[in-house]
């Protein structure tokens, strides 16, 4: 593959160079100058090597030649399955300077790495290797898997971490039902560099079931981006019972047949999805996966968006959860919730209610599942708000086909 992307390369330069002056020469209808040459002389090697060590990378630095001639360096060096691998990076990596910066990652021990380097032409012409050995530090997944953690949950766990390096990790929970081997699944999730943090784990079996009331048997690691990963951290934790709340009372404030903005929600589309049987708000809570909310298209909308559910009394409030439009992942990736209690909705304005932010969770818009989310706090609440920030923006609108809230069951 990158043997391919290499020859991609180098035909690209080709064709740049020969395709201008060779057209513009034949129009001057001499035969003898349609031609255009190519420098494609081996130029001087790379200087002034070094490099620095990070957690399972290794930041290289040095300096490309002046020769008319380079195009680019390649890096040969082996990785951490011992296959000889490359990288290569074009001049215009290099800086006013001529000095070129590159991290090299994937690396699992902490013993010299031979790094190779090649100042090439277009045709890949070197007068040989310039070798530097660097030493990667010690992989950022060792650590993280350290400090992992596991603890009960409404609705399901929470998995801790904490991650004081520059690098990212994933941390990878494979757990089973105790009590039915046959219930299991994976959840992974990103520990951002320099965090620390607690992730509320789905323990999902299938597109609509989780482990719930039940105990689950955790194999958890954590890993790079490359595959590389920790020995398996074996845990238990109890995931605590939640029951769904009734939503035939639910309402969303302001709901009106048009696709204007109402104090409930952002927008609706209330025409053009199959003539109005679908795109508003209120399919959300039909229980028809078929159905579904779409943000307006045809008035345009755009990010943020948001809904407002009204439960139509106080109630416990532990989890909801989210299912995207069935089939189409051009919905959004994340998004934040709130809970607001009736005594502290006064006013007209929800804007000028007392929210509560129940945190932020990513939304995995390729799968047609139902997504559990754990609120941070069980509160009392009428209201739940999702916000949809700009930052959260997956496709251009929202399309969710179902919404669930959930209740402490014990």
């Amino acid at each position: 593959m990158k043997q391919t992307v290499l020859n991609v390369f180098r035909a690209a330069f080709i064709a740049t160079l020969l395709a201008g002056p060779s057209l513009m020469l034949s129009s001057c209808g001499d035969e003898t100058e349609g031609k255009a040459s190519i420098n494609d002389a081996a130029p001087a090697k790379v200087t002034d090597v070094s490099s620095v060590a990070g957690p399972g990378e290794v930041y290289l630095t040095w300096t490309v030649p002046s020769d008319p001639s380079f195009m680019y360096t390649k890096i040969t060096y082996k990785n951490a399955k011992g296959e000889e691998v490359y990288q290569v990076f074009s001049k215009d990596h290099a800086d006013e300077n001529g000095v070129v910066k590159a991290t090299i990652s994937g690396f699992v021990a902490t013993d010299p790495v031979d790094f190779n380097f090649y100042a090439c032409s277009l045709r890949g012409n070197n007068q040989g290797a310039v070798t530097y050995a660097g030493t990667p530090g010690a992989p950022a997944f060792i650590a993280v898997s350290e400090s992992i953690t596991a603890e009960s949950a409404w609705g399901g766990i929470y998995v801790g971490y904490k991650n004081e390096t520059v690098a990212k990790v994933f941390v990878e929970v494979k757990y089973t039902d105790k009590s039915d081997a046959s219930k299991s699944g994976t959840y992974k999730f990103e520990a951002a560099p320099n965090s620390e943090s607690k992730t509320f784990v789905h323990l999902f079996t299938s597109d609509k079931e989780f482990i719930n009331g039940s105990t689950a048997s955790l194999s958890i690691t954590a890993q790079d981006a490359d595959g590389n990963s920790s020995d398996i951290r074996s845990m238990e934790a109890y995931a605590k019972k939640v029951v769904a709340l009734d939503r035939s009372a639910w309402t969303f404030p302001g709901f009106t047949q048009s696709n204007d903005p109402q104090i409930g929600y952002s927008s609706q589309e209330a025409v053009g999805e199959n003539g109005g049987k679908n795109g508003r708000v209120i399919e959300m809570i039909d229980g028809n996966e078929g159905s579904f909310w779409h943000t307006s298209w045809k008035t345009p909308s755009a990010y943020p968006h948001f809904f407002i559910i009204d439960m139509g009394e106080d109630v416990d409030v532990s989890n909801v959860s989210i299912r995207r439009r069935s089939g189409n992942n051009g919905t959004h990736t994340g998004q934040t919730f709130y809970t607001c209690s009736e005594a502290n909705a006064s006013g007209a304005d929800p804007n000028e209610w007392s929210w509560d932010n129940q945190g932020w969770y990513a939304f995995d818009r390729n799968v047609d599942r139902h997504q559990l989310f754990g609120m941070k706090e069980v509160r009392k609440a009428r209201y739940i708000k999702a916000y949809f920030a700009e930052t959260d923006k997956g496709g251009d609108f929202v399309m969710v086909s179902e919404f669930n809230a959930y209740t402490p069951a014990e």
